[in-house]
């Protein structure tokens, strides 16, 4: 259901957010001394999240996430095939190649743009050129960030987000980056934690680039992965200017499966400190060019039968939150939402003047349950375990078993995406019994959604 008023342009309801940073690259604070930023005048600064607060920005956990001691994983083999470069259109109306681990993070870009109903951005040799380089130098560098500083690096290529696009360059009307970590090896992961950031929603579905490099970096250790994803966006020339009427909603008007919960310190800068585990964020915003005011926003559950109930949230406007945009708004509720629930969202306030509202509705994903079985509670030395996994969502890709403690495991092989074959040692002692306990996660081997144990004994 979506309600839309404006006195002079019908209201269209948009699912997505657009971001112009209302804050300079030049204020951010850097590792060393910048160089080559864009003097004031010159050139549009290039917006992250961070420049107006002086953070590195990015998306991610607060540490990198290693498998625990006497531990191992292996990696799920996945049930998508990955995709091949240049095959989609995309590709060959931009003549630009992108690799294995590219494509599927601009697909997936492109994925939400469409839910938002924004044109997809399309490769661009020079972004891609300034994005993968950063994308190595923070995998080789161990680092995350805008920001570089480590000038004997081979990766390296500016200090600033500025810089690297400078070097590429790309002579941009408008350009803006995101980044993220994540203990996954599916690329697309990256692009939905980036989406449920909402500083880094913003910057992904901002109506004026037309144009992005994806760049992706993959570390293998020890049967887990991290990727370090940069995507930079652009345009050399901006697109036409939509009509003030336009809004642009994340969630959007009757999507379903949304995610219930955010985790506030995974983003920076932090949208929501002191918080631990909050609800999705919902977002509203116009183009960057028009002028924008909030009169209300509010979040309600809505159930059969019964009257709506409010929802507790945080109101980020840029009156209040510096890294909020001057043109845009968020509700951050200050809970995990409801599963499997509809939720209606009310907007009130004025574009360029002219008084708009909006109503709308979303229903968050269900809550999914994970269930890890074994063949037999027991298997002798020497003997094979069979696990079985049920309810796994393959759209969420590869995941990771993990299996403590490593010595007591011989091999481990995913004869399916749901069926694992476990071969055990000789190791445990013969007059005793010894305990193999085995766990499913996306993120290597923390956070895990489905586990069990099992006794090797005589």
């Amino acid at each position: 259901m979506t309600k839309c008023h404006a006195t002079t342009v019908a209201c269209a309801a948009l699912i997505s957010l657009s971001f112009n940073a209302a804050g300079q690259d030049s204020e951010s604070v850097a590792p060393t001394v910048r160089d080559g930023s864009p003097q004031p005048g010159a050139k549009a600064t290039i917006r992250h999240p961070g420049s107006t607060t002086a953070r590195q920005g990015g998306v991610g956990p607060q540490s990198s996430v290693a498998v625990p001691a006497g531990a191992a994983a292996v990696r799920s083999p996945g049930t998508t095939s990955p995709p091949q470069p240049g095959t989609s259109a995309r590709d060959a109306a931009s003549q630009t190649q992108l690799d294995a681990l590219q494509a599927p993070v601009l697909d997936r870009v492109n994925y939400y743009r469409a839910l938002a109903g924004l044109p997809p951005v399309a490769a661009e040799p020079r972004l891609l050129q300034a994005a993968q380089s950063h994308s190595s130098y923070l995998d080789s560098a161990n680092q995350m960030g805008h920001y570089e500083d480590k000038k004997t690096n081979p990766y390296y290529t500016g200090n600033s987000p500025f810089d690297r696009i400078d070097a590429a360059r790309y002579d941009y009307a408008e350009a803006g980056e995101v980044v993220a970590r994540q203990p996954s090896s599916h690329p697309a992961a990256a692009v939905d934690a980036l989406m449920s950031a909402v500083y880094h929603r913003f910057i992904i579905l901002s109506p004026d680039f037309v144009q992005a490099g994806p760049g992706v970096a993959l570390k293998a250790h020890q049967g887990t992965d991290e990727l370090n994803v940069t995507v930079d966006f652009g345009a050399e020339t901006l697109p036409p200017l939509p009509p003030p009427s336009v809004l642009t909603v994340y969630p959007a008007d009757t999507q379903i499966g949304i995610p219930i919960d955010f985790d506030p310190a995974e983003e920076s800068p932090n949208p929501m400190p002191g918080h631990t585990l909050v609800g999705y964020p919902i977002s509203i915003q116009v183009d960057a060019r028009h002028a924008f005011a909030v009169e209300s926003f509010e979040l309600y559950e809505v159930a059969p039968n019964t009257p709506r109930r409010a929802l507790e949230a945080k109101l980020l406007t840029h009156a209040v939150d510096a890294e909020t945009p001057a043109h845009a708004a968020a509700l951050i509720p200050v809970s995990p939402l409801a599963s499997s629930t509809i939720h209606e969202v009310v907007f009130s306030g004025s574009v360029n003047g002219v008084p708009v509202s909006m109503t709308w509705q979303f229903a968050t994903a269900p809550e999914q349950t994970v269930t890890m079985s074994f063949a037999s509670p027991t298997v002798a030395p020497g003997g094979k375990q069979q696990v079985t996994l049920d309810g796994l969502d393959s759209e969420k890709g590869p995941y990771y078993l993990c299996y403590a403690p490593a010595r007591l495991v011989k091999s481990l092989v995913h004869e399916t995406e749901t069926q694992i074959a476990m071969t055990t040692t000789t190791d445990c002692d013969p007059n005793s019994s010894c305990q193999v306990s085995v766990s499913a996660s996306y993120r290597s081997c923390a956070k895990p959604f489905a586990g069990g144990t099992f006794t090797i004994a005589q």
